[in-house]
């Protein structure tokens, strides 16, 4: 039986340590795969080949490679397929122009095969004579409300042109809404940026949100380009209807002054005309136009008396031509987007007295 008994115990005890957890996962891979190799190398002088690859130290996949790519001078028959951690470029045998510097990018279309870690900006850049473009343009996004930077597409266009299907050079902003163009020929340049919205590699107006800035030239310094990306839109919103005004007024005359606020805006000096609306959280809606004035006062005191409880929310834009209308961006007539005013929200209290400060 004692055998039995240290047979059993010991057999307790190493299904005891036997019993194994789940093995903890390390930290997720955030790394982009790095280039090992390529062919040919970056600036090369005199090639006239009609293939190049890419060898990463890892294993890569790529989204739609074709509207990603954009060749330039262009490559007739230009493709490209990933084979495990080799991205191959082949185009047609053709008299590649003398003395030129080529360039074929591909966006953030590369990226490793587990987590999809984007390469940015992968270019191939070789010159068919004796010396390769050194100049470039460094430009930063300015976008009217917050965006993922990754999710826009930068397009260099030959300025100044009608058509902006075909970019010259294409490339993705990092993080901070940066992006170089490097090793570009002494050109002026249109910029276009824009979020493709619909992936299809191309820029659809009016449905997709765009910015612009217009005949930029390459150059030696590495000074940063501002550009505008008119990503907000405004709607004017409608007035309220006679019976909802009625409505309105017959709460506000049969109110207690003790369940309503008083309201005072301070609003600055306008320097251009700005239209506005102040909308109470029932929908009940009052509109505004500040006009520039010559006055001694920097600020404008507007007394509203007696308003209803609640939040309020004050918006508008500034209206530069002067027509009413909220104006949009047009790439086409060169006008750039009205500017809308910051939204700004309050609370007024019952029984309290407000002085409510608004920008404009």
């Amino acid at each position: 039986m004692r055998p039995y008994i240290y047979f059993l115990a010991s057999f307790l005890l190493l299904a005891g340590c036997a019993v194994q957890s789940k093995p903890q996962g390390g930290p997720r891979d955030e790394t982009p795969p790095r280039i090992v190799s390529q062919t040919p190398e970056m600036g090369a002088l005199h090639f006239n080949g009609s293939e190049a690859t890419v060898l990463f130290d890892e294993y890569i996949q790529a989204r739609d490679l074709r509207n990603a790519m954009v060749a330039t001078p262009p490559l007739e028959g230009l493709k490209a397929e990933v084979k495990g951690k080799r991205l191959l470029i082949r185009w047609d045998d053709q008299e590649l122009r003398a003395q030129t510097t080529y360039r074929i990018t591909f966006d953030d279309a590369i990226g490793d095969l587990n987590e999809n870690n984007k390469f940015p900006n992968l270019e191939l850049v070789w010159s068919t004579g004796a010396y390769v473009d050194s100049l470039q343009l460094n430009l930063s996004i300015t976008p009217e409300s917050k965006v993922p930077f990754e999710s826009l597409k930068v397009w260099l266009v030959a300025a100044p042109t009608d058509s902006i299907t075909n970019p010259l050079f294409s490339g993705t902003p990092n993080k901070e809404g940066h992006i170089s163009f490097r090793y570009l020929p002494t050109a002026s340049f249109d910029v276009l940026v824009f979020e493709d919205l619909n992936f299809d590699g191309n820029w659809n107006e009016p449905a997709e949100p765009f910015g612009f800035t217009k005949n930029l030239p390459s150059g030696l310094d590495s000074s940063m380009h501002s550009v505008p990306y008119f990503n907000s839109t405004f709607n004017e919103p409608e007035e309220n209807s006679a019976p909802f005004l009625d409505s309105i007024a017959m709460v506000m005359d049969t109110a207690r002054p003790e369940n309503v606020g008083r309201l005072k805006l301070v609003v600055p000096k306008a320097d251009t005309t700005v239209r506005a609306w102040l909308s109470h959280e029932s929908g009940y809606l009052q509109s505004f136009t500040f006009a520039p004035y010559r006055g001694t006062s920097d600020t404008t005191v507007i007394d509203l008396g007696n308003q209803l409880p609640g939040k309020y929310t004050f918006r508008g834009f500034v209206d530069i031509n002067g027509d009413s209308v909220w104006t949009p961006a047009s790439w086409y007539t060169n006008e750039t987007a009205e500017p809308l005013l910051k939204e700004q929200t309050f609370e007024l209290k019952a029984n309290w007295d407000l002085e409510q400060p608004l920008s404009l």
